[in-house]
């Protein structure tokens, strides 16, 4: 018994460490960083390195579990695992992207690594987000997209400049466009519906209409963004994967408290906004997403291409984590709640950043880097906050109006 308690006191005090470290991560990224210029240029390293140490330390707590009672062993112990090492891959590796194909300066700009990633993406497409109704239409206007898209790439880095793909890349918006009707018109179907079904059942309907809505507008991100994309869709599916799995772990001793999986949340969205190439300032904008289906400027179609392309997996990433927080049910009786608490958590983050670059801001008002650093950072800030809250609204209006459908569904998990 003396050992029985001394183990439960470790795994307590495994769990106090992981709290204390994400919150001194995010104080530290949501507060201080917003002072340093220095801080801000390597913004994307750090955010890097807190989400490895956060991801290292649960993955210490899961472990030395595993050791004690090892008829727990589970894969899902090694998810932390796959979520830094898809890290430090993306980061090291996938490069090049918002820039042409037709350069050839990037591996990743290369058939034979953006093919073999657009058909791991159609696999998992295939496998991970399956449909809830036996019609292969939907599947097969996420295959048209996809194969157009290779199709567009292809044309694009060939010497032949009469060739430049704007056809085929157009095919794939237009299906992506389809895809997203698709699927936005089956989630409010299913959300209005009064029929008197299982809660299990149509929640699980919702989650994946709205997951599969989501891939697709993921999809034309890839297309915005370029071939490097590919691979970086592929890794960002298993990171998320990873966190969704690790988020629904409801045992006591595999359990993540809300600020703690939150902060990860936090830190991936924002990692994947710097791996793809972009930063907090004006001048690294992707210009060229407004010219990959054409080359003609179009301010309505420029604008929300760019837009997109800078804000769309900060918009992804916030609208599965609000998913993964309705839908999600931890089997535990103290834990019903931490899903939505996770999600409170991780508003509470970005609303402290943005006030924080508001302050930085005013104290930094004669800076010499004023307009160069802390201002583009304060706006890219404010543009985050607003979108985190924009889906805050929907999420409460949602939850007033339609509360006994729109809520955690009950029995997910259970054997």
């Amino acid at each position: 018994k003396d050992k029985e308690d001394q183990f439960v006191k470790s795994l307590q005090s495994f769990r106090l460490l992981e709290v204390a470290a994400s919150l001194i991560c995010m104080i530290f990224y949501s507060g201080v960083l917003t002072f340093g210029n220095s801080y801000i240029e390597h913004e994307g390293d750090i955010v890097t390195f807190f989400l490895a140490i956060l991801c290292l330390l649960v993955f210490r707590r899961w472990y030395y579990e595993s050791n004690k009672n090892a008829t727990r062993t589970a894969i899902f112990m090694y998810l932390p695992l796959v979520v830094v090492l898809c890290s430090r891959f993306h980061n090291a590796f996938v490069t090049g992207h918002g820039l042409d194909p037709s350069i050839r300066l990037h591996a990743s700009h290369n058939a034979l690594v953006f093919l073999p990633a657009l058909a791991v993406l159609l696999a998992l497409r295939l496998k991970w987000f399956e449909s809830t109704q036996t019609l292969s239409v939907s599947n097969l206007i996420d295959v048209l997209s996809i194969v157009c898209l290779a199709c567009s790439w292809w044309e694009k880095r060939t010497r032949d400049h009469s060739r430049n793909g704007h056809e085929f890349a157009q095919a794939s918006i237009i299906c992506v466009i389809i895809g997203v009707i698709h699927s936005v018109y089956c989630t409010g179907s299913e959300l209005m519906s009064q029929d008197n079904e299982n809660q299990v059942q149509r929640s699980w309907k919702l989650l994946c209409h709205s997951r599969l809505a989501l891939f697709r507008v993921m999809l034309f991100l890839v297309i915005v963004t370029g071939p490097s994309t590919a691979s970086t869709a592929v890794i960002v599916l298993v990171q998320c994967a990873s966190l969704s799995q690790m988020m629904m772990q409801s045992k006591a001793f595999a359990k993540i408290d809300a600020p703690v999986m939150a902060a990860m949340w936090r830190l991936l969205i924002r990692q994947i906004f710097f791996a793809t190439n972009h930063h907090c300032s004006f001048n690294r904008l992707h210009f060229s997403a407004a010219f990959v289906a054409t080359d003609t400027f179009q301010f309505h179609v420029a604008g929300f291409s760019l837009f997109m392309n800078t804000f769309g997996w900060e918009l992804l990433g916030t609208l599965l984590l609000l998913l993964t927080s309705r839908f999600t049910n931890f089997t535990t009786v103290n834990s019903m709640d931490e899903p939505s608490r996770v999600w409170d958590w991780f508003c509470f983050y970005q609303c402290t950043e943005t006030l924080t670059s508001c302050v930085s801001v005013s104290a930094m008002k004669r800076h010499l880097m004023v307009w160069a650093i802390f201002a583009p950072r304060y706006m890219f800030a404010a543009i985050f906050t607003v979108m985190g809250l924009m889906f805050w609204l929907v999420d409460a209006l949602l939850l007033f109006t339609h509360r006994d459908g729109y809520t955690k569904f009950k029995g997910m998990g259970k054997d």
